[in-house]
């Protein structure tokens, strides 16, 4: 008891150690990266783009209301931000960080005991003044941020150690994620990403299954615990509440839970009963998050309602099955199961009404998938979304980043090991090597005391003829070894387990010999119960139960055949079995046969550790999650934490009780080599990067245009990756967003974007007039009537419509000439903005020369 209160203290010291440094790590990057202290609010809030903008202006609107619960009335019902539709937030979006966030921030009174130090820049406007500290609402969110990064370390540090049972392999793990932390995690470039929320319980739920998994290994037996399902429910609800492919990471792992656990040694009815409570907690937490988002369809839409479903199934029919042999077939039934379950579920909530297809929104994932396989266009906004960097195909270089450093290094280094192994043994094993006469009688002397003391006899036995053979012929054995008494040992060992089979497989024989008499015998006793009388019987089945075949003799000499050196002669005692090799004589005497039962148990004990299911389902995790991060870019990071926290383990795994000094030896190498390279560039390059991801595109300009040249009731459009920053900083309603997987969003951004292509003025004046749109905001970059590459604007539009291919693109038309219904009302080197007319008066006038008059 001690001592494991003493090892929880310790890692408990390690994790907190490695929390609070990890969040200085990303508070420092942060800051060196944007001198966030330094900024306005203008520019903190510019800073943002895409989905981050409107999730921050659902936070900024929580925390400026008087009000907690009033912010929460405001969001049921917005319509600013697809206008001028009523949006709930609570139910449309996955708002779950802010409203806890700004919860703390509004009742925690963090902001009471906080510094906030104000100061203004030279222009002496509101908005030049800048505020630091944490008690400012953008510094308390970001603050939230970073510690949530750092429970992700501390998971991936107890969830390395849990798989490869030693402190080195989670420090190890920990270490690598830092040195990969530009691949692994996009914390600091996109604080506000639903990611960073959600992907800390997802791994938390990953880790605490596994202790599941092994705590059933350990024990047995499944015993069902009402906390520990609350937990897994607890942690699945929130993944799903805070990012929309949490609910595809939850579908991969109940797929790989469907395999059967035959390979191991636990009983199938054991293994049925926890995997059917685990999809019970992965359809309890389903339904936990539909309805803490005000019942959002979106969770009955959920990737993995029918696999789970299709679990349970699963679960309930192999119960009933004594036998469940693992092959592959079994796995494709499995997913294919779960894919016809899923549509299956759909279909029927579709055609009950409580749902429509209109709120499926990973419709754009199947579209995506289309488009990626297939290359087919499926429309404008699937186009535009496979555009995106973040939902593209990840470069194969740096998946050899990992590959190079997290796999081929430390492995490579183990078979240089294991290489100049073997030839030592192999040199060593064929050098021909005279011994000389002292080692000879040495050699001769320990194996005379080996020989008498098996066999319990005497010097003054010796004068046997029988016994001086057999010593003859173990002293021949030892010349065949060359006189070296540790081959000779082994040589011996062989033999005697040979013999120990070959006895084994006499008695084994004999046993069923035995049975086949018993059977015999019964089926006598039967037949003469069924003429005879009672008292016949009784007196037949007593003689029958005296009778008891008696063991031959060849039995007792079978079993004396132990501790022979020849392997046709051996006469030994029975104890001989008995005897303890560390004897009085010499420590480097070791008996070969306790030490083949070592390395038979040291390599059942490795063989468990492989086939223990949490392992085999990390693995597999481990694999589908590079499947995953190689089709999207955006979910790369998977792939890395998960490679973190798996590859410090296969090494431990087999040589950590095999051969400890290698293992500690070679990791150790491998760690240092790896900390310096590539860990220390890559830190380096975190902190000052070469290439600036945010360039200055003077968006501020723009913004600060706006808010003083347009009404607040103006309705604006744009790109989806700055229409949600005019939202939040401006608060001018918008009609479009960066969420194109809703299917609503996606038509209306069609609509806007139709300003890019080559249609006709009346065309896009009445797709936008549709929309209420009275700015629109295009970017010059995309104006220039030329195709540079095949994710350009314009060549989406080219693939679409290919008729118009012959026209110019309007919004180039727009920015160097007068159009109807359309005025360019401001302009930078980046953005323009298009103000739209309701009604237009062209008049054409034509000169013509009039006549002069005669006086």
């Amino acid at each position: 008891m001690r001592d494991s209160f003493l090892l929880l203290m310790a890692h408990s010291l390690i994790g907190t150690g490695f929390f609070f440094l990890y969040v200085h790590h990303l508070r420092s990057i942060y800051e060196s990266r944007t001198s966030i202290a330094h900024m306005t609010q203008l520019e903190r809030e510019a800073m943002l783009r895409q989905e981050d903008a409107l999730y921050f202006s659902f936070y900024k609107t929580l925390v400026s209301e008087p009000n907690f619960m009033n912010g929460i009335e405001k969001l049921k019902n917005v319509t600013d931000i697809e206008h001028p539709h009523h949006v709930n937030v609570l139910q449309r979006f996955y708002v779950l960080p802010e409203v806890t966030i700004a919860f703390l921030y509004r009742y925690s009174g963090y902001q009471r005991f906080s510094m906030l130090t104000c100061w203004r820049s030279g222009d002496m406007s509101m908005t030049g003044e800048r505020c630091d500290g944490f008690a400012q609402a953008m510094q308390f969110y970001l603050e939230f941020v970073w510690l949530l990064g750092g429970l992700t370390l501390v998971v991936i540090y107890l969830y390395s150690t849990l798989l490869s049972e030693n402190v080195f392999g989670g420090i190890y793990a920990v270490v690598s994620y830092i040195m990969f932390h530009s691949y692994a995690s996009k914390i600091y470039e996109r604080p506000m990403a639903r990611e960073n929320f959600a992907f800390p319980f997802i791994l938390l739920q990953m880790f605490y299954l596994s202790v599941c998994i092994q705590k059933v290994f350990k024990q047995k037996e499944y015993q069902f615990s009402t906390f520990a399902m609350l937990k897994l429910t607890l942690l699945t609800g929130i993944s799903l509440l805070c990012w929309q492919f949490s609910s595809i990471i939850f579908a991969t792992q109940i797929i790989i839970m469907m395999t059967p656990w035959s390979f191991s040694s636990i009983d199938n009815s054991v293994s049925c009963s926890f995997t059917f409570f685990y999809a019970l907690s992965q359809l309890f937490g389903n339904v936990l998050a539909y309805y803490y988002s005000s019942y959002s369809s979106k969770f009955i839409y959920s990737w993995q309602i029918g696999p789970a479903i299709s679990l349970l199934i699963i679960s309930l029919t192999r119960a009933r099955q004594e036998d469940v042999s693992f092959s592959l077939k079994s796995i494709g039934m499995g997913i294919l199961l779960a894919f016809s379950g899923q549509g299956t579920t759909i279909n029927i909530l579709e055609k009950a009404g409580i749902s429509r297809s209109i709120d499926n929104t990973y419709a754009i994932y199947r579209d995506l998938i289309l488009n990626w396989l297939l290359q087919a266009k499926v429309n404008f906004s699937t186009s535009l979304a496979a555009c995106n960097p973040d939902l593209k195909r990840m470069d194969w270089l740096d998946l050899w980043e990992l590959v190079k450093t997290l796999i081929v290094k430390p492995y490579c280094l183990y078979g240089v090991v294991m290489l100049a192994k073997f030839f030592r043994k192999w040199r060593k094993k064929n050098e021909q090597k005279t011994p000389s006469n002292d080692h000879v009688e040495r050699a001769k002397n320990y194996v005379l005391e080996d020989f008498l003391e098996e066999n319990h006899i005497s010097m003054n036995d010796m004068t046997n003829k029988a016994t001086e053979n057999d010593l003859n012929e173990c002293f021949k054995l030892l010349e065949e070894c060359d006189f070296d008494y540790e081959r000779y040992k082994i040589k011996k060992s062989e033999i005697n387990n040979k013999q120990s089979d070959e006895h084994i497989e006499f008695m084994n024989d004999i046993k069923k010999l035995r049975e086949q008499i018993h059977e015999l015998q019964d089926k006598e006793q039967k037949t003469k119960q069924l003429t005879a009388q009672p008292i016949t019987v009784d007196k037949q089945t007593s003689t029958t139960s005296d009778t008891k075949p008696k063991p031959s003799k060849n039995v007792k000499t079978q079993t004396n055949l132990t501790g022979s050196c020849s392997t046709k002669r051996v006469k030994s005692n029975k104890n001989t079995a008995k005897r303890s090799s560390t004897s009085n004589r010499s420590p480097n005497r070791v008996d070969m046969r306790e030490v083949d039962g070592n390395t038979t148990t040291g390599a059942a004990i490795i063989q468990n550790d492989f086939l223990s299911f949490h392992y085999v389902y990390s693995f597999v995790q481990m694999i589908v999650f590079t499947l995953i991060g190689l089709s999207i870019k955006k979910l790369f990071f998977l792939c890395f934490t998960q490679g973190c926290v798996i590859t410090p383990t296969i090494c431990s795994k087999f040589w950590y009780r095999k051969q400890r000094n290698i293992f500690w030896t070679v990791s150790l190498a491998v760690f240092l080599t790896s900390l310096l390279d590539p860990g220390l560039v890559n830190v380096r390059e975190e902190y000052f990067p070469k290439r600036v991801t945010n360039s200055n595109d003077d968006v501020e300009t723009m913004l600060e245009w706006i808010k003083l040249n347009t009404e607040r009731t103006a309705v604006f459009a744009g790109p989806v990756d700055i229409i949600g920053t005019v939202y939040l900083t401006t608060k001018r309603p918008i009609v479009n967003h960066a969420h194109l997987e809703m299917r609503q969003i996606s038509d209306r951004t069609e609509h806007v974007y139709s300003i890019f292509s080559r249609q006709q003025s009346s065309d896009i004046y009445n797709q936008c007039s549709q929309l209420k749109i009275q700015y629109v905001i295009i970017t010059l970059k995309d104006c220039t009537n030329e195709i540079r590459d095949d994710c350009d604007i314009l060549s989406l539009w080219d693939d679409m419509q290919p008729a118009y291919r012959k026209y110019p693109q309007f919004c180039s038309e727009l920015i160097n000439k007068n159009v109807p219904s359309f005025l360019k009302v401001f302009s930078n080197n980046h953005y323009a903005i298009i103000k739209m007319f309701s009604q237009s008066v062209q008049i054409n006038l034509k000169y013509s020369r009039m006549p002069e008059k005669s006086i």
